[in-house]
């Protein structure tokens, strides 16, 4: 009897004294989407902890909220690539006990149909609509009352350089230069089991045009209008390449004619560089500054050319900003891009230059690496001799293994003005990149 009363009281002792450990995320007071894969979240436990999932909880500012663990290997039980997908703000807390719990089952927020196209994602609450095709390119067609082609082919891949290049051994480039976008061959395609909080897409896809070259696109649509996008380049042979860049495509734009193009004002820009004038001085001649709590924006027809100094695009070889949009007074709604962290914009003109940049041009948003350098460089005394104008010394050189990833979230967003939605957008981005875990 008193052997049975013992192992009774170590039994409770167990259960009383169940361990429990909390992860902190911590962003800021506007909601953010969170992505991380099981392996680094149980990397950021104790080492004699064994935690057991179904005591999952995630808490935002102390409220239970609903988060999806998806199984991205698709092995039927939680492994390493799989991810935790839930939305924060604030103070929150990933909680996960070494005891079993009772899972939590949470409604999904959306229906998703596969057809001969592609797949259709509608909200449950009908709130959003979406398609992705055969390629597993997101566009979105309703947000909110709006209905129409918001976005378009999130993530597509716009890629050029030399053929077959041999450079490194024999000083050729290759048979030709090629150009694409998205000219790629699906490898596998997936669109995962939505969950409460937000729907997968998970394609692979490998270059028809550069031998070597895939694209491991992985895009996250949740509930709220977010849409992360994380966008790998993996180079499985050495190659040399012109342009390598995420786009969207047809943000907000032609879906209403009054949508406007608006971000910070560069820190560099190469048409201001050559009139030895400051970005800000450029955009102000274009009549394109509108100034929100004492900072001055870019601000023009989301259209429009808006005369460049040379060459066609409405900007190039731009150095990248912690957030651009496109925005519908009429419609009041709109498209931002927004990055994890502000790049730095190197002293060096050529080490700038052979980095990631921004282009706006044909009503996309490129991001990335392009390396044609034009002859418009030497013509000014500001940019003559900052690259060699050789062709041969143009490219940026990969070997296998090498990887290039972009991190990029781009939000569906309604606003009442422009100003409204630049305060919101502002907010938004700080709190992206205020977003810690585990620290």
């Amino acid at each position: 009897m008193k052997k049975l009363v013992l192992l009774l009281a170590i039994l409770l002792s167990l259960v009383v004294f169940a361990g429990s450990f909390s992860i902190p995320v911590i962003a800021g007071q506007v909601e953010v989407p969170v992505v991380v894969q099981m392996g680094k979240l149980v990397d950021m436990l104790p080492e004699d902890f064994e935690p057991d999932w179904t005591s999952l909880r995630i808490l935002v500012e102390g409220v239970e909220v609903p988060f999806q663990i998806e199984d991205v290997d698709g092995n039927g039980r939680i492994s390493a690539p799989d991810y935790l997908v839930f939305i924060a703000k604030g103070n929150t807390q990933i909680v996960v006990q070494d005891a079993p719990g009772k899972a939590v089952v949470y409604p999904k927020a959306f229906e998703v149909v596969k057809d001969s196209k592609g797949w259709t994602i509608k909200a449950v609450d009908e709130s959003i609509e979406a398609v992705v095709n055969d390629h597993g390119l997101l566009q979105v067609t309703k947000f909110g009352s709006v209905k129409a082609k918001l976005v378009d082919e999130v993530g597509i891949a716009r890629v050029s350089g030399w053929y077959n290049s041999t450079y490194y051994v024999d000083g050729k480039l290759g048979d030709h230069h090629e150009e694409t976008s998205g000219a790629f061959r699906v490898v596998s395609l997936k669109v995962l089991d939505p969950g409460p909080v937000a729907v997968c897409v998970v394609a692979v896809l490998k270059s028809e045009k550069f031998n070597g070259l895939k694209q491991e696109l992985v895009t996250h649509l949740f509930k709220n209008g977010d849409i992360l996008v994380d966008n790998r380049f993996v180079f499985e042979t050495y190659a040399d390449m012109m342009k390598l860049q995420t786009m969207i495509t047809r943000p907000i734009i032609p879906a209403f004619d009054d949508t406007l193009h608006i971000l910070p004002v560069f820190r560099r820009l190469v048409w201001a560089d050559q009139l030895n004038i400051t970005p800000y001085e450029y955009w102000l001649q274009r009549n394109a500054i509108t100034w929100v709590d004492n900072m001055p924006y870019i601000t023009f027809p989301a259209g429009s050319s808006m005369k460049p100094l040379w060459w066609g695009a409405t900007y190039i070889f731009a150095s990248m900003e912690r957030w651009r949009t496109n925005f519908s007074p009429k419609g009041k709604i709109g498209v931002a891009e927004i990055l994890p962290e502000i790049p730095v914009v190197p002293a060096d003109y050529k080490k700038w230059l052979d980095g990631d940049t921004w282009v706006y041009e044909s009503l996309e948003f490129r991001d990335g690496v392009f390396k044609w350098m034009p002859g418009e460089f030497e013509a000014y005394p500001s940019t003559t001799g900052v690259y060699s104008m050789k062709v041969e010394d143009m490219p940026n050189r990969y070997k296998a293994g090498d990887i290039v990833q972009h991190l990029r979230l781009y939000s569906i967003y309604s606003a009442k003005s422009v100003e409204e939605a630049i305060k919101f957008i502002e907010a938004k981005s700080n709190s992206f990149r205020s977003l810690k875990i585990g620290e």
